[in-house]
């Protein structure tokens, strides 16, 4: 059976931005400033971003002065998790483009 918290996971990462801060943050920590410039979104709605990750547990924080610099806590079920969805995205394109051909070529003229 599906776990709460497996649940919350799959929830926080399933908007487009979440997965985009996180395909920034494998590289590394980064501090909120910086991961703003990143991304073509307000501060507040970043933040916003950052706090439904980190509920979930997927992300937390670490305080440098004022800065707070986050990094992903459960590396070995995010990075394997967005190596998946990159490689499903290409197969996926690739069978669309390919099923366009197939139709292609099957049309009477």
């Amino acid at each position: 059976m599906i776990e709460k918290d497996q649940i919350q996971t799959l929830k926080a990462i399933s908007h487009p931005i979440r997965l985009e801060i996180l395909r920034y943050l494998r590289d590394g920590a980064s501090c909120a400033t910086l991961a703003n410039k990143a991304f073509p979104i307000s501060q507040p709605n970043l933040s916003q971003h950052l706090k439904a990750l980190k509920d979930a547990g997927i992300i937390d924080f670490a305080k440098r002065g004022t800065k707070r610099c986050f990094y992903i806590c459960k590396p070995t079920l995010i990075s394997p998790l967005l190596e998946l969805l990159e490689s499903e995205h290409d197969t996926i394109v690739r069978s669309s483009d390919e099923l366009a051909e197939e139709i292609k070529s099957l049309r009477i003229n």
